[in-house]
């Protein structure tokens, strides 16, 4: 039995591993059937370890064959252009084998998934399934049984590392029931050529224990599931990996500074440096005024801790279609900008544009190392990535739209009646902004799935809503209420900017960075927790938001070249502004004293929002509220407008609702089967049936039913009651006679039980475990 269960336990993890690579692999009609060629590895793996198995003894030998059917196997699938004959390497076999390893080395490494499933990373993981098609068969064919189902295990934990995006109840609970069904095969698992007891009738003796197998195996399901569930709170459910991580400095392939593509609420050190990143050379004719940032992608789905990218869908970059989304492209006021890029120390799959990409030309005639349109594709929509990744001096060339936030921000401010709205117009007659009301779009964004830039999670606190509410009171527009935000974080001196700030899984509840003047790092961050903040906050108010990473401009020598530096790296957002689409908002403090000084300065900067709000007699909705006001202040300031409510339900009542009551509630179930399926036995002649339904219960009830005790001892100390039924066993077992076992020796004893314990002491022996914890 141990060996089926520990093929069924193969079987699912080998499963998982191919549903979990799914999610890290590219799909689509130009990519290869990758699918069809891991399995096909695998089983192959399998059938030519059964086939040496067969044709020798020789261990060496089986292995040295087995081996080079694996590199045929690499080859096949990597260069098969450089085979003679299709399985004979050539003179350029070795190069075109090292420049495909080395690619997929460096997509292992810095990928962000999807990525395209090319032939040298399919012929790693092709390996890694011939070696497990083989190792499930040696298991199969006499083997141990750990060698069906380890490999698979290992595989699909180390996909699951790889998938940076949240895998969700599903694939832990299918996780768990693998690696239980693993350990009771372990448990269950049996040597032929080991000794065996057997009774009186030369039937053998169990060693191994179903019972106590399955007992330990839903444990360990239980226990996986709490661990893993309490452990998204201490760590990264994305894997360890912080947004910005060092894999090395310098030039060489492999090297570099890479990032991974998530911003989070949680505080760490990014510890950056000032290695150059990539360099870029903009057109001629570009004007001297447009100081973009430099965007790598865009994350739109928020759990409670980490902002990622919901939409991974790519499609090949095409000159005749538009790079990015309609609802990506801005309606207002736009320069375009023709950018050339080298790179220098970034290990990115995704490209850094200065602004929305337009078009991607191939770079001019003799760059070294050119990457041309056609290696590009759109992900998501909105962000361009490069087939591979990008190495060091690469080069792109990459026609974008900057926004014009300057000559659009009189149109912005206009309020829906063709003037300026009214915190803009008061500030304007007190010569604060200097722009007049501007005209509406040429064209009109539309956003078709607005909710999915809402959502916010169920247990999001009621505290963070009502700071929102009481940072935009007044505000009578989105483009208002945006502006505020920014300003209360960035221009008021609410925030401090700062590294220096303690790290760990807690050390920033937003709720309490918000509101509470004792919480750890009161207010005090970086850039990521400045941008995923703001998005919150804006969220919360009903406006669509999403948060950008990449880096801010760079620096520019006398030659016209930019220089983006470690230290450029930055987080900032997006809010949906009818009619114009995405606009960018920089809500992270300017921090000279700390190095951070190369943030352009704010479009706020100068127009404090709040002092041209209405006399708040004149507006109720107005409240002042003191810098640091917790949020159980809010409720005694406007009763009539917040709702201060508490987070929503802790995991652990999830875990307990979802996994523990189901479980628990099926232990009397199994003991009402048993006992069934017991008395049918009874009823066939039985004895030793009835007496192990007895002893069951009454260890249950917690009787000492110890083994050093012989069955008429046990009645004789325990009742009367029992001595019927402990001399027919007793008879059968050790004085070889047969006997026939009656239904009433089993119905009368429980007539004893049942009224000789009450009832909260039976209903807790239903749930005991002891009797399932025993030996058969």
């Amino acid at each position: 039995m141990g060996r089926r269960v520990g093929q069924l336990s193969g079987l699912l993890a080998f499963a998982l591993a191919l549903g979990r690579l799914g999610r890290l692999l590219e799909g689509g009609e130009e990519t290869a059937p990758w699918q069809l060629i891991l399995v096909a590895s695998a089983f192959l793996g399998g059938v030519a370890w059964w086939l040496l198995s067969q044709l020798t003894s020789n261990r060496g030998v089986e292995l040295s064959v087995f081996g080079a059917g694996a590199v045929l196997l690499v080859l096949r699938i990597s260069v098969p252009s450089t085979l003679i004959a299709g399985f004979l390497p050539s003179t350029s076999t070795p190069g075109a084998l090292g420049a495909e390893f080395d690619l997929a080395w460096r997509t292992i490494q810095t990928g962000i998934p999807p990525v395209e499933p090319f032939a040298g990373l399919l012929a790693v993981i092709a390996v890694g399934m011939w070696v497990g098609g083989a190792l499930y068969t040696w298991g199969r064919t006499g083997g141990p049984n750990a060698a069906m189902f380890v490999p698979a295990l290992v595989l699909y934990y180390q996909f699951a590392v790889f998938d940076r995006s949240g895998a969700g109840f599903g694939w832990m609970l299918l996780s768990t029931v693998a690696l239980a069904l693993a350990v009771m095969s372990l448990a269950l698992e049996r040597r032929e050529e080991t000794g065996r007891a057997r009774d009186d009738k030369g039937r053998p003796l169990s060693r191994r224990s179903v019972t106590v197998a399955a007992a330990m195996a839903s444990i360990l399901g239980i226990v996986s599931i709490a661990v893993a569930s309490s452990a998204a709170d201490v760590v990264n459910e994305y894997g360890n990996a912080p947004w910005r991580r060092g894999d090395g400095l310098g030039p060489g392939p492999g090297s570099g500074v890479s990032y991974d593509g998530l911003v989070e609420l949680r505080q760490r050190i990014l510890n950056q440096s000032e290695v150059p990143l990539f360099t870029a050379r903009f057109a001629s004719d570009t004007p001297d005024e447009v100081n973009p940032y430099w965007k790598v992608d865009t994350l739109d789905a928020f759990d409670g801790v980490e902002w990622s990218r919901s939409d991974t869908t790519s499609r090949r970059y095409q000159s005749d279609s538009p790079v990015v989304d309609s609802e990506n492209q801005y309606q207002g006021t736009t320069v375009e900008v023709l950018q050339t890029v080298q790179i220098q120390a970034l290990n990115s799959v995704l490209a850094p544009t200065a602004g929305i990409p337009v078009e991607v030309q191939d770079p001019a005639e003799g760059v070294d190392s050119p990457r041309l349109a056609s290696e590009f594709y759109a992900v998501g929509g909105v962000s361009l990535a490069v087939s591979g990744g990008l190495d060091r001096l690469d080069q792109y060339q990459i026609r974008t739209a900057v926004i014009d936030r300057t000559t659009d921000l009189g149109a912005l401010a206009t309020d829906g009646s063709g003037e300026l709205s009214p915190i803009f117009s008061a500030a304007q007659a007190e010569g604060a902004f200097p722009y007049q009301p501007g005209p509406t779009a040429a064209g009109r964004a539309s956003l078709d799935d607005r909710q999915r830039y809402l959502e916010l999670p169920d247990n999001t606190p009621a505290g963070i809503g009502n700071r929102a509410r009481v940072v935009t009171a007044g505000s009578s527009t989105d483009f208002e209420a945006a502006w505020m935000l920014q300003s209360w974080f960035r221009d008021q001196g609410n925030f401090e900017y700062s590294v220096e700030v303690s790290t760990g899984h807690d050390a920033l509840i937003l709720d309490d960075w918000l509101n509470d003047t004792t919480s750890t790092n009161y207010r005090t961050g970086y850039c990521e927790q400045f941008a995923a903040a703001m998005a919150v906050l804006a969220r919360s108010l009903g406006i669509p938001s999403r948060v950008v990473w990449g880096f801010t401009p760079g620096e520019v020598d006398g030659n016209g070249v930019v220089t983006v530096r470690d230290t450029n790296a930055h987080a900032w957002v997006e809010l949906w502004i009818e009619p114009y689409g995405w606009f960018p908002f920089d809500p992270t403090p300017r921090a000279e004293q700390t190095g951070f000084d190369s943030q352009p300065p704010s479009i706020t900067a100068g127009l404090d929002p709040t002092v041209f709000l209405d006399d708040p007699e004149d507006n109720p909705t107005v409240v002042t509220v003191p810098p640091g006001i917790g949020p159980e202040s809010l409720e005694e300031l406007a009763p009539d407008t917040f709702d201060v409510g508490s987070g929503g339900t802790p995991r652990w009542w999830l875990i307990g609702l979802v996994v523990l009551v189901p479980l628990a509630g099926s232990i009397p179930v199994f003991k009402t089967w048993r006992r069934r399926r017991r008395l049918a036995m009874v009823r066939k002649g039985d004895i030793t049936a009835a007496w192990d339904e007895i002893i069951d219960r009454l260890t249950d009830l917690g009787v000492d039913v110890s083994p050093a005790k012989t069955p008429v001892e046990l009645a004789r100390t325990t009742d009367q009651v029992l001595l019927p039924l402990a001399h027919s066993y007793a008879s059968t077992i050790y004085g070889g006679r047969t006997g026939q076992a009656r239904e009433v020796d089993l119905t009368g004893v429980e007539w004893w039980i049942q009224n000789n314990y009450e009832s909260p002491q039976r209903l807790m022996a239903a749930f005991s475990l002891r009797s399932l914890l025993i030996r058969d």
